[in-house]
């Protein structure tokens, strides 16, 4: 689909992104992986998704630089696909770097019409889409006279900086009951655990260890489903309908087999983002076969398994595997270290249960909170969209 090139007000004109700046690929030097650093590093280091790390070595003497991503990130992020960079920087050669001219354009006025432009139809390749530097030359650009390019900055800036702060608060408040919930739950933990006998999570469910089954058993035919680390998350199971294991493995594998709302963890790097990666097995994975560095957690009794899913979340329970995973080279949870991790559980059934329904309704509440103010943050998007669009068509 070609771009939409719509009515401009007077003065206003469709251009070409090329005539409109300086190409400066040209000039860059370019830079070994042996010479990037993070230690002690000050230069921020650009490719197509943004700051990929820091470099303390040679830096390329750029001034200010409009960076344009291409790449699958282009298909995926409508806003922003452009930004601008200040002082001295690297750039890998997954990004497009120009200068606008001055006395047609600016780089703020740039990259804020890239920011409401749909790039898709300029899009190339499915496998790895990529926006070709040609097909960002021809792309249009709607320009106003230089002086209405600068009251139309220094609009959006006001009221884009305002609209970011709005959502920066937003999102600390999502944050905010995160800890919330999670104070919550420790601090019930922490009062069972004074009236509570504790118990080893060997004596109250049963274990499955992973099998190592072999790279070749894996197939993208269809089969058994197989549960692998990728797919265990913090609180949250990621399917994937691309592998599976034989059908003839069902009965030959069948003690590796887990079952809708059995608990898995993951065993390899089970911390990831500050959370451990421990979920329940959904109804579309029961019967699938546990894959080796993942462990599953099984019992009869629905109300004790509920429980130590909930006990698993607290932070007692991911300072006891930041302990004994501490390792030099990779971080890794044994099955022992597991079945030893003690909780205190209640009494009787009738007790467990309700453990574990006022549990939910904390999390219940964090959750409601989060979906409230992420519903507020697509408001604010959105406007910021509008704003933006009504910006280029001459309606600010």
């Amino acid at each position: 689909m070609e771009q939409v090139l719509y009515k401009l007000p007077d003065g206003w004109e469709w251009l070409s992104f090329d005539s409109l700046v300086e190409n400066l690929d040209g000039k860059r030097i370019p830079i070994k992986t042996s010479e990037r650093s993070k230690d002690n590093a000050i230069y921020p280091y650009y490719g197509a998704t943004g700051i990929i790390d820091y470099v303390d070595d040679y830096i390329y003497k750029g001034e200010k630089l409009l960076i344009s991503e291409d790449g699958a990130n282009l298909v995926a992020r409508k806003y922003p696909i452009a930004f601008l960079a200040d002082g001295k920087y690297w750039v890998n050669n997954h990004a497009h770097v120009v200068d606008a001219y001055k006395d047609k354009t600016s780089n703020k006025y740039l990259s804020y019409f890239f920011a409401v432009l749909d790039l898709s139809s300029f899009i190339t390749g499915s496998a790895q889409p990529k926006l070709s530097q040609k097909k960002l030359n021809s792309i249009k650009i709607a320009v106003a006279p230089i002086e209405e390019q600068k009251r139309i900055v220094e609009k959006l800036d006001a009221l884009l900086n305002r609209i970011d702060t709005a959502i920066e608060h937003l999102q600390e408040s999502v944050a905010l009951a995160d800890a919330l919930s999670q104070n919550g739950l420790d601090v019930y933990f922490a009062e069972l655990t004074e009236t509570n006998p504790e118990l080893t999570l060997s004596k109250l469910a049963d274990f499955i260890s992973g099998y190592a089954f072999k790279s070749g058993d894996f197939t993208s035919e269809s089969g058994i489903k197989p549960i692998k680390i990728t797919n265990v998350g913090v609180n949250e199971f990621s399917e994937n309908a691309e592998e599976f294991l034989p059908a003839s493995y069902e009965s030959e594998y069948q003690r590796f087999a887990a079952k809708t709302n059995d608990i898995v963890i993951a065993l390899t790097r089970p911390i990831i983002n500050g959370g451990l990666k421990v979920c329940r097995v959904p109804e579309s994975y029961s019967g699938a076969l546990v894959n080796q560095r993942v462990a599953a957690i099984t019992s009869k009794n629905k109300h004790v398994l509920d429980f130590i899913y909930l006990y698993l979340q607290s932070s007692r329970t991911k300072n006891y595997v930041l302990e004994k995973s501490k390792s030099l080279n990779q971080p890794n949870l044994s099955i022992t270290d597991l079945k030893n991790l003690a909780l205190p559980l209640p009494a009787n059934d009738k007790a467990i249960a309700k453990a574990v329904a006022d549990c939910n309704a904390l999390i219940s509440k964090a959750r409601k909170s989060k979906a409230e103010i992420s519903e507020k943050i697509t408001m604010m998007q959105q406007l910021k969209a509008s704003i933006l669009d009504s910006a280029f068509k001459g309606e600010l």
